[in-house]
């Protein structure tokens, strides 16, 4: 008995790691039933897919590239003003960009960038033609910084943060120049995270299905899943669809798998309070730009937001709300769906980051820890969408499907945001974990208790963060909706589409607001009540 209550704390990340493997491989099983290898073979020799296949790669890899060369100069400008509360406005809405609906963001890009926007606008106003480069390359780009940038800004903060007051000090009686800083103090406490920030965005863009599919402008810009798309939906090839799924698994683990193997996983750094020591310590004559990096902030962040926000009040209306029950319907799945699958990740993550802790902290064994980290970041290289069609396929002769579509798609998207929060949480639990784990174990603090009574307090502003992303990520979700949804089922992502489609471009803007003021009231919730105010 005494030996079963030593090792109880490996049952936590075990009972996860079943049941997110359990998902996975039931979604598997059913992809495998319409897997052709002759098929697979076919589609990899075609030279058109070939091209899809390199401009998937091509586009991910430069758009996380892209981002983190715009991430780092603006996260080690800001870092020196977070004192102010202007800053710390700019970024919460710069992080909202990035908890965004997709959907949403394309339609604030476009509103920004499009032959009728706001920069168009601009253009013909001065006596110049309308802009037309939104689509393509050009609007895919665009819109993958405006997403990802924020997230590598929160992760190079939260690294930022680690560094101990004393360097600081150090380096105003030595007289650091910026290079000094940058090399000595910022370079050695953010490094270790770049790469694994690199590759949740170039996951992310692999997959970007909706950026695609509205600002590609055509085939020459296509992706595999907008491929996969339509074989499915279009043209309901099964087998094609199949085929394009298996060909995407194995071009992304193969891709994530050589970035990450260049990591080392979880450094332990803490989250961000939005306070840093000595926090400007250089030149006055550098403020020129860091104000150039702000209005480069603003630019990304807050005008598409601002064009989306005017936009969508021209056309808001009360009578439009509550005498529409599709619309209201529609509001009560996002709110139910989203944050059951927020406060499940959260669940899942503890329960990782439990057993993950003791592996790190208590007997060193790093390389199980990693094993257990990635089980819960498998779903970075499975589309949810493909994922959800493995486990219809696997699923629909068992069961009805429309009668358990609302625990598939809290499954999925649990399984979606998982490694958002085990990467918001888990660098704050470690960091808590080496300071206080003596100290728990001389007074046998342990369990649930611990959890709970000492390390929740600590660990409240991560744990905010980390719901206000997995509720806003999840509420926003369209791809498995689209799947499982009905008449009866129907979140706001998938109203407004719908609403898109039929040219109902009122109802579009007015479910476009409410979804806007649902994201932003759970992230001002969650960041300000829930994670406590700023000392």
């Amino acid at each position: 008995m005494a030996q079963i209550k030593k090792y109880q704390w490996l049952l936590p990340g075990l009972i996860a790691t079943f049941i997110v493997l359990s998902l996975i491989l039931l979604s598997l099983a059913g992809i495998f039933e319409y897997t052709n290898i002759k098929l697979i073979q076919q589609i990899i020799g075609d030279e058109y897919i070939q091209r899809i296949i390199f401009f998937t790669i091509y586009q991910s890899l430069l758009s996380a590239l892209l981002s983190i060369i715009i991430a780092l100069p603006l996260a080690l400008s800001v870092r020196k003003y977070l004192q102010y509360k202007i800053i710390k406005l700019i970024l919460s809405l710069a992080w909202l960009s990035f908890v965004l609906p997709v959907i949403i963001g394309v339609f604030a890009i476009i509103k920004l960038h499009g032959v009728s926007g706001w920069f168009s606008d601009i253009s013909v106003l001065f006596g110049y033609s309308k802009l037309n480069y939104i689509y393509g390359m050009n609007g895919i780009l665009l819109a993958h910084i405006f997403f990802n940038v924020p997230f590598a800004i929160r992760i190079i903060l939260f690294s930022l943060n680690s560094v101990p007051a004393e360097l600081w000090r150090i380096a105003i009686q030595n007289n650091f120049n910026r290079w000094n800083i940058f090399t000595q103090i910022e370079w050695p406490a953010i490094r270790y995270n770049l790469f694994v920030t690199a590759a949740i965005i170039f996951s992310l863009c692999f997959t970007s299905f909706v950026v695609v599919l509205i600002l590609g402008g055509g085939p020459k810009y296509s992706i595999i899943e907008v491929a996969l798309y339509y074989a499915l939906k279009i043209e309901f090839n099964i087998d094609r669809a199949v085929s394009l799924g298996i060909i995407q698994i194995f071009i992304a683990s193969c891709i994530v798998l050589i970035i990450l193997s260049f990591t080392k996983s979880f450094k332990v750094e803490p989250y961000t309070k939005l306070k840093l020591h000595n926090s400007n310590i250089e030149n006055k004559k550098l403020l020129v730009y860091d104000f150039l990096m702000l209005i480069i902030a603003i630019l990304i962040f807050l005008l598409p937001i601002l064009a989306l926000v005017i936009s969508c009040l021209t056309a808001f209306s009360y009578v439009t709300i509550f005498g529409n029950p599709s619309l209201l319907n529609s509001i009560y799945w996002t709110l139910l769906l989203g944050l059951s699958s927020g406060i499940i990740s959260i669940v899942f993550s503890v329960m990782f980051l439990i057993t993950i802790r003791k592996l790190i902290v208590t007997y060193r064994i790093r390389w199980l820890a990693n094993l257990l980290e990635l089980s819960g970041n498998l779903i970075l290289i499975l589309p949810p969408v493909l994922l959800g069609t493995g486990i219809f396929l696997s699923l629909r002769n068992i069961y009805n499907i429309q009668e358990i579509a609302p625990y598939i798609i809290i499954g999925i998207n649990t399984l979606t945001v998982i490694p958002f929060t085990l990467r918001i949480i888990g660098p704050e639990y470690l960091r808590v974990s080496y300071m206080y784990d003596k100290l728990f174990y001389a007074y046998d603090i342990r369990g649930v208790i611990r959890l709970l009574k000492f390390e929740l307090p600590l660990l409240r502003r991560s744990f905010a963060t980390a719901f206000a992303v997995a509720v806003t990520l999840s509420m926003g979700d369209l791809g498995v909706i689209s799947l499982f949804g009905s008449t009866e089922i129907r979140t706001l992502p998938l109203y407004i589409y719908q609403s898109l489609g039929s040219y109902r471009m009122d109802n579009a803007s007015v479910g476009i607001f409410i979804l806007l003021m649902l994201v932003m009231s759970i992230i001002f919730i969650s960041e300000y009540l829930l994670g406590g105010r700023d000392d």
